[in-house]
């Protein structure tokens, strides 16, 4: 499978996952915000659906948005069922408020790539206040993501213990 950008604006971008045989399976939307934030949107064609296919492109945008930009926090919101959730969840998604609709993916870079902006900053500046604001929430969400992912570990070997029975 192969995601290939398809659309670059200022704060848009569009993207497409094609399978192996070149036909579009899966298309992103991305707003990208201030704050290095971005909020994805996305959705499966009918006939590819609950075949893993969203989850498999929603990491590989991941990375690439993580690998190619400033970008600190990727946010999914309304998601539709528990389906997406479990898209969400299988691409390294959490929801920090047990929210149904909000999940969101740190960038596992993002307290490096904050300290590298503020340093040399104006300390009475205000984009040097908004990135400290950005900081501290990377921080709070770290905490979160924890919690969620000691949460989903602990699930999945309840799972595992009762399939052992």
């Amino acid at each position: 499978m192969q995601l290939l950008q398809t659309k670059k604006d200022i704060n848009d971008e569009e993207y497409k996952l094609y399978n192996d045989d070149g036909t579009p399976v899966v298309d992103f939307d991305v707003e990208i915000s201030g704050g290095g934030r971005a909020l994805i949107s996305y959705i499966t064609r009918k006939e590819f659906r609950n075949k893993g296919y969203a989850s498999v492109g929603l990491q590989q945008l991941r990375d690439s948005l993580f690998g190619d930009s400033n970008i600190i926090f990727l946010e999914l919101i309304n998601l539709s069922g528990d389906y997406s959730r479990k898209v969400a969840e299988n691409a390294g998604f959490f929801s920090p408020s047990h929210s149904p609709d909000y999940y969101v993916c740190l960038n596992p870079n993002g307290e490096h790539l904050l300290e590298q902006q503020l340093e040399g900053m104006d300390i009475s500046s205000l984009e040097f206040k908004e990135k400290q604001r950005t900081y501290a929430k990377l921080k709070r969400l770290r905490v979160s993501e924890t919690q969620a992912k000691e949460e989903m570990q602990s699930r999945l070997e309840e799972l595992l213990q009762h399939s052992n029975e």
